[in-house]
């Protein structure tokens, strides 16, 4: 099998508009978390848990939304060429037949479904444009990535709720580790909308004050902004083309464990099962494991069963533990290719991303983990887990290593 390593990221968040903003944010424990402009939708109706999440800048944002079927196309776009410029990838010298595309999101059809369904009540039937559904939907969005960078090589569209970033970067990581192709682009992008805050509010899942992962008083999740993507190539590539390396992908495991349609089995034994995975298919020791940057998404179902799972893997061993989620919000199709990112940075620059907002953690004293609270912790480590965990019993885990020559 291919070695696979990872050589340019490209981020935009609420906390940083370009990758070292956000690691700067990330290191100082920086919250994007602001009250959600009035001029994106109105959240004065008394049912509405909160009134903020971690947005990006409004007038950027008024900049993309000018057409609401392209908005997600258009920062893709941005952060994809800022991860190529960022792994020093020449277009014209790359076989586009072996640059494979996987792009995640969670709602990205929403936003037409939205402006179409808006026109079918507030007007007559012949001023609805039908076009908005297949101008916007998931795989239109796929394909204008296609036509704006000119790849031509496998392509693919994910959707598995909250671990679809993580399964796009796993997508790529399995195509490129076979020898289908010699890079990937992979991440995911999703800008949240009235349609997902009210969904969440339905479910009763948003935070009233902030998102607090592993605190004994969370209450909930944020909802956040983001688009997130990063070069994945094969060792011979990236070293034929003298490539920097910021981390070795060594294993990825996704599973589904069909428990319920919105709430993880309590006792973590399937998200146990997920990271054991990812680290056994890249031959790291349990012992050997550093960090894990947790799905962490402050609900008490989430939480608990993530630290039963976490638990039942280190046994007696010991890992640091923190949910960048806490800085970022819960960016749905975007989280896993973001908090991968968020670790591949620590591991790179020698820290470890906090759990913010914490006053009384979840994690016992005598128990093995430590959790990494409310600011970073400076720790070179070499073995990592990214853990997405989401809705409909979707489970993703990577394992990612300090890259060295010796396999």
């Amino acid at each position: 099998m291919e070695r696979v390593v990872v050589t340019g990221l490209g981020v935009h968040t609420s906390n940083g508009r370009n990758v070292e903003e956000f690691k700067n944010s990330l290191y100082h424990g920086l919250s994007g978390l602001s009250p959600i402009n009035e001029k994106r939708f109105s959240t004065e109706a008394k049912c509405y848990l909160n009134s903020q999440a971690c947005t990006i800048d409004q007038d950027f944002y008024e900049s993309l939304a000018n057409e609401d079927d392209t908005i997600l196309t258009k920062i893709s776009t941005m952060v994809i060429a800022d991860a190529l410029k960022d792994a020093a990838v020449d277009l014209s010298k790359i076989n586009k037949r072996r640059l494979g595309l996987c792009l995640a999101t969670t709602i990205g059809g929403s936003y037409p479904f939205m402006k179409l369904t808006h026109q079918r009540v507030s007007g007559p039937f012949d001023s609805v444009d039908f076009d908005l559904h297949f101008k916007g939907s998931t795989p239109t969005i796929a394909g204008n990535l296609l036509r704006n960078f000119g790849f031509s090589g496998p392509t693919s569209t994910i959707s598995t709720a909250c671990a679809s970033g993580t399964n796009s970067i796993g997508r790529a990581f399995d195509l490129i580790s076979k020898g289908r192709i010699d890079m990937a682009v992979a991440g995911g992008v999703d800008i949240f909308s009235e349609l997902t805050y009210s969904g969440f509010n339905s479910l009763q899942n948003l935070s009233k004050s902030v998102c607090r992962p592993f605190d004994k008083g969370r209450d909930g999740l944020t909802l956040g902004d983001a688009s997130a993507f990063v070069i994945v190539e094969s060792l011979s590539a990236a070293q034929k083309r003298g490539a920097k390396i910021y981390a070795e992908i060594k294993g990825y495991s996704a599973a589904n464990e069909a428990y319920h349609p919105t709430a993880p089995k309590p006792d973590g034994s399937n998200a146990r099962t997920t990271m054991l995975q990812a680290l056994t298919q890249g031959n790291i020791p349990v012992e050997k494991l550093d960090y894990i940057n947790a799905h962490g998404t402050g609900t008490g179902a989430n939480d608990g069963m993530e630290i039963n799972g976490i638990k039942s893997l280190v046994g007696d061993g010991h890992v640091f533990l923190s949910s960048t989620k806490s800085m970022i919000g819960h960016t749905l199709g975007a989280a896993g290719s973001i908090e991968l990112i968020a670790t591949v940075l620590g591991m790179h620059h020698g820290f470890i991303p906090p759990s913010c907002n914490v006053s009384e953690s979840l994690i016992g004293t005598e128990d093995n983990i430590e959790l990494v609270v409310n600011k970073a912790l400076d720790y070179e480590f070499d073995v990592a887990l990214s853990n997405s965990f989401g809705f409909g019993g979707c489970m993703a885990s990577i394992a990612i290593e300090r890259f060295s020559q010796a396999a």
